[in-house]
């Protein structure tokens, strides 16, 4: 009989028996088919097996049928209770010893397609299950990977390739030492050989670097592997790439720990310099802070690498966006990597779209501050330090304007009460009769000069009320700035003669100033203008006043007095500011006089500036106006009438303030003594009729 133990797949069992069992019985032609899944099969073929060849299945020996429509003979082939299939031959000499030569033939194939079919099913579990292993790495992004007890990789997914860089046929055979950093492949090693000592699943995170210098957070499962008899050959591990979670934790730690920095005082010249130690070496390698105000910029931290260097960089970063690295010139970029700084990212510090300053961010590795979760806790960073800088200015700002609020109810009631002191304490003296005849005049001057002052401190305060107010009225006409500026000079004059001042006058033109405004406002602004300068002007000084024509009106007042620091200047025109603002100035007021002088230049159209090289150097206030556009004048001609006489007219004055009713009667008696003051006037009631009830 022919050899079928050389036969390894059941298509060569069906091809043995086809031609050397044809060759062997004298058949023309011979075939195996397998029974799978209740059909049978020719073993290589996708084609089903001849009609009629199922019958010989269940017959106990060789049976003679129609195969293919011819004759033929088929014994079915059988392992005990166990059929495998059909052997079929075509043919066949007629013989009588046919059956016992196809039974034989039958207990010779029935064997060896036993064995052939069992390593069949075999490989195709094994086929099965490693495509199954497959699908279940390769269906991950966790990194699968098999090691053996020298720590070499037997197997590794695709996904735990790609963390190298590589593909799994590069990994396999290699050991950590040559795809991590040194320190983190001895430690990866220390944990695989004590997990496969002691034989216990581990579950650990840990921080690993990789040989290309990119560093990752793992969550790692690793457990011994056994052969069949139990012993330890190797390591089966899954490692999950947490980088972004637990990056995630940590910015979410570091916010937490800037934000109780940045809220923990209102100083933030201190917390700025306790960031900047927070975020240096555990964000950034060096980092600095800077703060703009009133056109300066003030560096308020500044530590770690590159941090000495950084503030020029400022000057070539772009308004109100964030700045990286490859945003630099090449030139720039080379300086900096000299200086071993190859990672930069300055952002902004803005509040409501006002820049405050920068914060900015330095590392000595490339690609820092790329990637877009470190650009976004950067920016957070820097709008809770913006919210910091503006809440502190918000609170000192508000800390001042309660200190001015106090200085300035501290200076108005000095202010009020020293003329008021003067007022009293002469009109005593004068009800007592103890002035001297000849210094009568001289008490009743003292006592006007301080009511004056007085009734003026009184505008000063409702003019500047009504500004707040928005209701203080102008009225507007066309006028000649000479007149009210002319005005002005004569009211000062006595009062730089009694300092001693020299006021001088200059008129750089001789045609007229026209303009349209208010006479009495715009003589209130050269009034306090000439007020300011000579309060301000020691004795033996000097007050310029003058004008000019151009494309505007320019009016100036120059004085060589105290002067205005360059602290103070910018601020010259706040309602309520002072240089000095102490009990103990010596120059009085409420600061109100050059804020209405604002209120009201800006008013008519024009701008006010003041200027001063510094302490005791004088100042320079400048006020520029719009010509009017000159008009043909207009004649009305008026025909005169005769002044109405008051001989038969009788007055009567009602006021509810006694005091000031009887002030303005005793004005009008002086002219005409027929003048009755009253304090109200009750109207007569008359009986209704009978008409006005609507009863008859």
């Amino acid at each position: 009989m022919f050899a079928l133990h050389a036969c390894r797949r059941s298509k060569e069992v069906a091809a043995a028996v086809a031609a050397e069992g044809a060759r062997a019985l004298g058949a023309t032609s011979g075939l195996l088919a397998v029974l799978v899944a209740d059909e049978l099969s020719v073993p290589g073929t996708n084609d089903p097996a001849p009609r009629g060849l199922a019958a010989a299945l269940s017959a106990p020996g060789p049976t003679q049928m129609r195969i293919a429509g011819r004759e033929g003979w088929a014994v079915r082939l059988a392992v005990g209770d166990r059929v495998l299939g059909v052997v079929a031959f075509q043919g066949l000499r007629r013989d009588a010893a046919i059956k016992a030569c196809l039974s034989r033939l039958a207990m010779h194939c029935a064997p060896a397609l036993a064995r052939v079919l069992a390593e069949e099913a075999e490989l195709s579990a094994l086929r099965l299950s490693r495509e199954l292993l497959r699908a279940v790495t390769e269906g991950t992004n966790d990194c699968v990977f098999v090691k053996d007890l020298n720590l070499r990789y037997v197997m590794i997914n695709s996904a735990g390739a790609r963390v190298f860089g590589l593909v799994p046929e590069d990994v396999v055979g290699k050991d950590d030492n040559a795809l991590f950093a040194q320190d983190d492949a001895a430690e990866i090693a220390r944990r695989d050989r004590e997990i496969m000592r002691t034989r216990r699943t581990t579950t650990y995170e840990c921080t690993s670097t990789t040989s290309s210098g990119a560093t990752r957070y793992w969550q790692s499962t690793k457990g011994p592997w056994y052969d069949e008899e139990g012993r330890v050959i190797g390591l089966v591990g899954i490692s999950r790439d947490v980088t972004a979670r637990r990056r995630a934790e940590e910015a979410q730690r570091l916010l937490a720990e800037v934000s109780g920095i940045l809220g923990s005082s209102l100083e933030y010249e201190s917390t700025f310099a306790s960031m900047a130690r927070l975020l240096v070496p555990s964000f950034a390698d060096g980092c600095t802070m800077h703060v703009e105000e009133s056109g300066n910029r003030y560096c308020l931290a500044a530590l770690g690498r590159g941090a000495a260097f950084a503030e020029d960089l400022l000057d070539l970063v772009p308004s109100g966006r964030a700045f990286g690295f490859g945003d630099l010139d090449p030139a720039t970029r080379r300086e900096l990597e000299g200086r071993g700084v190859h990672s930069l990212l300055v952002v902004p510090l803005v509040i409501q779209g006002y820049a405050l300053g920068h914060l900015t961010l330095l590392g000595g590795a490339p690609g820092r501050f790329v990637a877009d979760a470190e650009r976004a806790l950067a920016e957070e960073i820097a709008r809770r330090a913006s919210m910091a800088i503006d809440r502190a200015r918000l609170y000192r700002a508000v800390q001042e304007a309660s200190r001015l609020k106090d200085e300035f109810l501290a200076v108005i009631s000095h202010e009020l009460r020293t003329p008021l002191t003067a007022i009293l304490g002469w009109t005593g003296i004068l009800r007592r009769d103890s002035v001297p005849e000849a210094s009568r005049g001289k008490a009743l001057e003292t006592i006007e000069r301080n009511a004056q002052t007085q009734a003026r401190l009184i505008e000063d305060l409702m003019d500047t009320t009504c500004m707040i107010a928005g209701t203080l009225q102008l009225d507007f006409m066309d006028l000649d700035l000479v007149q009210p500026l002319t005005q002005a000079v004569r009211a000062m004059r006595p009062v730089a003669e009694a300092k001693g001042i020299r006021l001088d006058v200059v008129f750089e033109t001789k045609s007229p100033l026209p303009v349209l405004g208010d006479d009495v406002r715009l003589r209130q602004i050269i009034e306090n203008l000439l007020g300011n300068a000579l309060k301000f002007t020691p004795p033996g000084g000097s007050v310029e006043i003058g004008c000019r024509r151009g494309d505007k009106v320019i009016l100036w007042v120059k004085d060589d007095g105290v002067g205005i620091s360059p602290t103070t200047l910018p601020h010259v025109f706040e309602r309520f500011r002072q240089g000095d603002s102490s009990s103990t100035r010596s120059h009085g007021g409420l600061g109100l006089g050059l804020s209405i002088v604002r209120y009201l230049v800006e008013a008519h159209g024009g701008v006010v500036v003041a200027e001063s090289p510094g302490k005791g150097l004088g100042a320079t206030f400048t006020v520029e106006l719009p010509l009017r556009v000159e008009k043909a004048p207009e004649v009305t001609v008026v025909e005169a009438s005769s002044v109405p006489r008051l001989d038969d007219v009788q007055l009567l004055i009602m006021g509810n303030a006694p005091d000031s009713r009887d002030l303005v009667t005793g004005i009008f008696k002086s002219v005409h003594p027929e003048v009755t003051g009253v304090h109200k006037v009750v109207a007569p009631k008359h009986p209704r009729s009978r008409q006005d009830t609507g009863r008859s």
